[in-house]
C-alpha cells in the first residue's frame, strides 16, 4: 500500500494531470491534492522534477507563466474573466 503522495508521483510520471483530475483517482478533495503537490515540488526525491504548463485564460488566451502558487487564479489580470483552465502537472526524469 502506498501514501497518497507516493501515489500522486506514480501517476504524474506516466500521465499530465489537473489537480482536478487528480482528485477522483486519488480519493480525495482537490484542495488536498494542491497541498500534496506543494510537499511533492519540494521533497528531494523530485526536486526540479515536477513540470507545471501554467493555467490559462479561456477568454483571452492569458498564460500564468510566472505564477508562483500551484492554484489556479481566480480570474484573469488582463481581461478579468473568472474562466480559467487550470495548471496541469507532470514528473519528468
Amino acid at each position: 500500500m502506498s501514501t497518497i503522495r507516493q501515489a500522486i508521483i506514480t501517476l504524474l510520471k506516466d500521465q499530465e494531470f489537473s489537480a482536478r483530475e487528480l482528485s477522483p483517482i486519488i480519493g480525495i478533495r482537490e484542495k488536498e491534492v494542491y497541498e500534496h503537490l506543494a510537499h511533492i515540488a519540494r521533497s528531494a526525491a523530485v526536486k526540479g522534477k515536477l513540470k507545471i504548463q501554467p493555467a490559462v485564460c479561456r477568454d483571452c488566451g492569458f498564460e500564468f507563466r510566472k505564477r508562483e502558487r500551484l492554484t489556479p487564479p481566480g480570474r484573469c489580470f488582463h481581461c478579468r474573466s473568472e474562466s480559467i483552465i487550470p495548471p496541469k502537472f507532470l514528473i519528468r526524469e
